[in-house]
């Protein structure tokens, strides 16, 4: 699977303009953006939003620390649409300002580690603003411990809230990383001298997460957890988090997200398995603030969001910000209507796409 699979996929690369007046077209719940004039001060323009409603705070496990109810994902979606360095570290700024306080990449996402590279220009400034998270994929320790070591250079920090083995493949997998020599033993020695915050790891599968519950005992898990219910961690995985107080980050809520079958991880996989045909002229499909509250009603810590866009952004800071708990009917609406895409791995829940697409 490719390195970058952890992560929300399939986005076109945009022109810097098409970044900047990315349409409202694709219509999202509540979205607060509106279409930009280019110009001497369209960044600026792009991101003044002077009145947005506060997202709200959850805690984080049982760690004692509180972060937001909507976090930035930094992978693919994120990386691969940004025109340049300097657009792409100015979304995350402005993500903070508009008060997203949890910021998820991985030590290898994107060519030449991208995404870390991107929110280092960010975190120059902002670093003590944000919870910050990366993954390790090397499964030994001296592996993880040089990821580790490069992932604080690239992001210009001297210490990360969280790390985690990035995603999991199945229960040998949590035994190697567990074993003697394993990532484990880095993760948590980066911990012991104060490196690292937290530790934990994301999987794909509900064995495997099971499994690392198990095994590692983490303070944090990250999951693809969604409405669509493919695979399902309802039922067994979300309740043994909760009662071993491990923070769930949820991932690939909505948007561009490949998250079953396991193989489909790349944009040349979106005609293999992308959705049925006919699927957009649904008029009933969920919208992306249905996908978002649907999420933030279950016992999870954050959900992370691969942002895009300034559109994006601003319907994600909506979303969270008008977010209200939904009744146990409210949710299997929403996942009756999402299930149009149970038998894929590739959904964006938008009513449109936009022309720059």
């Amino acid at each position: 699977m490719s390195k970058t699979s952890d992560k929300d996929s399939g986005s076109t690369a945009l022109t810097r303009r098409d970044f900047f007046t990315h349409t409202a077209a694709a219509g999202g719940g509540g979205a607060l953006a509106h279409l930009l004039d280019s110009g001497d001060n369209l960044l600026r323009e792009a991101s003044a939003e002077p009145h947005l409603p506060s997202i709200p705070r959850r805690p984080f496990g049982d760690t004692g620390v509180d972060i937001t109810v909507v976090g930035l994902g930094a992978g693919s979606r994120f990386y691969g649409s940004v025109p340049d360095d300097e657009a792409g570290a100015e979304l995350v700024r402005s993500a903070i300002e508009k008060g997203i306080g949890f910021v998820e990449t991985g030590a290898n996402y994107g060519p030449d580690g991208r995404s870390e590279k991107l929110l280092g220009r960010a975190m120059k400034t902002h670093r003590n603003r944000v919870f910050l998270e990366t993954k390790v994929d090397e499964r030994s320790y001296d592996g993880a411990m040089r990821e580790i070591e490069r992932s604080l250079r690239r992001m210009n920090t001297d210490s990360l809230d969280l790390v985690l083995h990035h995603f999991l493949r199945d229960r040998n997998t949590v035994e190697m990383v567990a074993g003697p020599d394993g990532a484990e033993r880095a993760l948590r020695r980066m911990v012991d001298e104060g490196v690292i915050r937290f530790r934990g790891f994301s999987a794909h599968s509900p064995d495997t997460a099971m499994a690392g519950l198990e095994m590692l005992d983490p303070q944090a898990i990250q999951l693809p957890i969604n409405a669509v219910r493919v695979p399902d961690f309802e039922p067994e995985v979300i309740p043994a988090a909760v009662e071993r107080g491990a923070a769930l980050i949820a991932m690939k809520t909505c948007g561009n997200g490949y998250f079953f079958p396991a193989n489909a991880t790349t944009p040349d996989r979106i005609e293999a398995y992308g959705p049925p045909q006919g699927a957009w002229d649904r008029w009933d499909l969920p919208t992306w603030e249905e996908y978002i509250h649907y999420a933030l009603s279950l016992p999870i810590a954050t959900a992370t969001i691969g942002i895009d866009s300034y559109f994006t952004l601003n319907g994600v800071v909506s979303a969270a910000a008008s977010f209200t708990q939904l009744d146990p009917q409210e949710m299997a609406s929403i996942t009756e209507r999402a299930q149009v895409f149970e038998t894929t791995g590739y959904w964006i829940p938008r009513s449109a796409r936009s022309s720059s697409e």
